[in-house]
């Protein structure tokens, strides 16, 4: 037997010796207390499957979730190979944004008219983003797939890293979330048992009790 092993064993010898095993088992309505009813054991039983699940469930939640957005991450690069960056003639001024009242920064881009060459020396026009206020007759560089339609930015490997900790970081709270919710709901379903099998009960030994009283 290993040294922890040893250890361990040693602990759970205490807790027995001490009694405290038992009491912890009688907080979570393990023990055989008459006023424990089945649906508290049944209850019990149930948040204590729910509790495992969530910490056998978390990491690999989380590994999973991480992989998936990382998967479509990488085919939505491999399809954005064929863009690339040609050079744009802004068409119209665009518009100077307004401060609003939520708005942190007036550097955000705006939609503005632009034209460009596409495949075969055709003109192409469209609207891209560009800084506020930019005026007409400037040259921009604008990203275009294979037939020279605008695509906005491919997605860079940072966003696809920030995409995969965010997507690793809420997967396990949603399986919370969700693990909670059927533990609401398994409450409501053993409460509802409690209070009819009290209905009944009272029923039975109601008016008994009132004669007597």
């Amino acid at each position: 037997m290993g040294e922890h092993a040893r250890e361990k064993a040693v602990r759970i010898g205490r807790l027995v010796r001490t009694g405290r095993l038992t009491r912890l088992t009688r907080r979570f309505w393990m023990g055989k207390s008459p006023l424990r009813r089945r649906t508290d054991r049944i209850e019990a039983w149930i948040t204590a499957g729910l509790l495992a699940s969530f910490l056998a469930g978390a990491p690999l939640a989380s590994v999973a979730a991480g992989r998936w957005v990382q998967h479509g991450g990488l085919l939505e690069q491999h399809a954005q190979q064929s863009w690339h960056q040609v050079p744009a003639v802004l068409l119209k001024t665009a518009p100077v944004q307004r401060t609003l009242y939520l708005r942190a920064s007036l550097d955000t881009e705006v939609m503005a008219l632009a034209g460009w060459t596409g495949p075969g020396g055709r003109r192409v026009t469209g609207k891209v983003p560009v800084a506020p206020g930019t005026l007409a007759g400037r040259t921009i560089q604008v990203w275009v797939n294979r037939s020279g339609q605008p695509t906005g930015s491919p997605l860079p490997n940072s966003e696809l890293a920030r995409r995969v900790i965010g997507a690793q970081v809420l997967a396990p709270v949603g399986l919370a979330v969700l693990l909670l919710g059927l533990g609401a709901v398994v409450r409501w379903l053993m409460n509802r048992r409690r209070l009819a099998a009290w209905e009944t009960g009272w029923a039975y030994t109601g008016p008994r009790w009132t004669r007597h009283h």
